[in-house]
């Protein structure tokens, strides 16, 4: 790890994949996230928790309308005059409003008429790249056994990361997930890493490093540090769509270490597994 904790990918960041679907005049072939000179739309890129559309420089639009994919309006913005970017919002997780991934249509409206539309993919994706034993703060047992979680945004949409949780973990409370409505509108709450509002946000490209409130590798006072194998799933929770997760085995060596009745191991290994793998 080089201890950065949120890469930015710009390339992905700069725009989303404009389709020529519905716009008059346009031929395929287009650039990712530019129309064709025919068209009002110039540009939409994802930034933070909202959605920027750039249009043509002698337009006449005086709204911009994002559908969503039951045909409903979801966001409207009107366009000031002489502006050639809007910004519209996907959601607001202290609020509890989101938008619903999948095929958005962006409809241009000038004197209430239609002028312009094209559709946007909007579906986050959460891939989570690496996970490895949490090295940092003070030695005690709750600190070495935790587990930093680095996770990709890798899809089309923002969304935003709430908890890190586990499955088959020896800690129970760690394999606790909770899915309410709370939880998800209090992400600062349920993680010790990011501590910025801002950073628990993933759009487009992202990749940002997580530690959750629950240590997974806490020991029982049965357990020993001879070699102990666990086979156990990392889970990072969502906003939108589907949660990541992946397959790992920890390997847990050396010497114990203990304090106020918690317990775990000084060498903790950790590496990914195929979920095919028997458990042991």
């Amino acid at each position: 790890m080089t201890g950065t904790e949120r890469s930015r990918r710009r390339f992905l960041k700069g725009g989303l994949a404009v389709a020529a679907a519905g716009l008059a005049g346009c031929s395929g072939g287009n650039s990712a996230g530019t129309a064709t000179p025919e068209s009002v739309f110039r540009d939409t890129s994802v930034s933070g928790n909202s959605l920027r559309v750039t249009l043509r420089e002698d337009h006449d639009v005086s709204t911009v309308n994002l559908i969503d994919s039951s045909g409903s309006i979801f966001q409207s913005s009107q366009v000031a005059t002489g502006a050639t970017t809007v910004e519209l919002g996907l959601f607001d997780y202290r609020r509890g409003w989101h938008y619903t991934p999948g095929e958005h249509t962006l409809v241009a409206v000038e004197d209430g008429e239609e002028v312009g539309s094209t559709t946007i993919p909007l579906t986050p994706e959460l891939e989570i790249t690496n996970v490895e034993p949490y090295t940092g703060g003070r030695p005690t047992p709750s600190n070495r056994a935790n587990l930093l979680v680095t996770v990709e945004n890798t899809g089309t949409g923002p969304t935003w990361v709430y908890y890190v949780g586990y499955e088959n973990a020896p800690r129970s409370a760690a394999n606790r997930i909770p899915t309410t409505d709370y939880a998800r509108s209090t992400p600062l709450l349920n993680l010790e890493k990011p501590q910025s509002a801002d950073d628990v946000i993933l759009q487009p490209g992202d990749s940002t490093v997580f530690r959750g409130i629950r240590s997974p590798l806490l020991l029982s006072k049965d357990d020993h540090c001879n070699g102990l194998e666990v086979n156990l799933t990392a889970i990072v929770s969502t906003g939108i769509g589907e949660n990541g997760q992946r397959e790992l085995r920890a390997v847990l060596d050396g010497e114990p270490v203990r304090a106020n009745f918690r317990g775990t191991c000084s060498d903790i290994q950790i590496e990914p597994r195929e979920a095919s793998d028997p458990d042991e």
